[in-house]
């Protein structure tokens, strides 16, 4: 049996209404807070106050099931690269060519071949296709 794979569905930020400080006239008609950091130099830069949290943020989001806007921590919100992505990838892509050869030709684990597929080592002809 192998491991169940940890599946968190997220919103992704690309599905939701966004603000951004920089907008302030829609800011002030939705009742949003607004407050100012320093920046490198001599100046301040204009942020909101999320309504959930009270942290600073620069934009705010609002998922289409939801009334209210807030920070993307307050929303649990993602972005859809961050999902696409395979940890997996990187590790395989720092492992020895001699390593992987093995691994895919003694291992009778799939999920090695697919990786490998993926990372493009059998498409570059390091590995014989099966």
């Amino acid at each position: 049996m192998g491991r169940r794979p940890n599946v968190i569905l997220r919103i992704v930020v690309e599905d939701c209404d966004i603000v951004k400080a920089s907008d302030t006239s829609c800011c002030r008609r939705l009742g949003l807070a607004f407050t100012t950091v320093a920046t490198r130099g001599c100046g301040r830069r204009l942020c909101l106050l999320c309504p959930g949290c009270g942290g600073r943020a620069f934009k705010l989001y609002r998922p289409m099931h939801l009334p209210v806007f807030a920070c993307r921590a307050c929303h649990n919100l993602s972005y859809t690269s961050v999902q696409k992505h395979d940890a997996r990838l990187d590790r395989l892509l720092k492992v020895p060519d001699r390593e992987i050869v093995r691994l895919i030709t003694q291992d009778t684990n799939m999920t090695w071949k697919l990786l490998a597929i993926r990372a493009g080592y059998i498409r570059l002809g390091v590995i014989p296709k099966y």
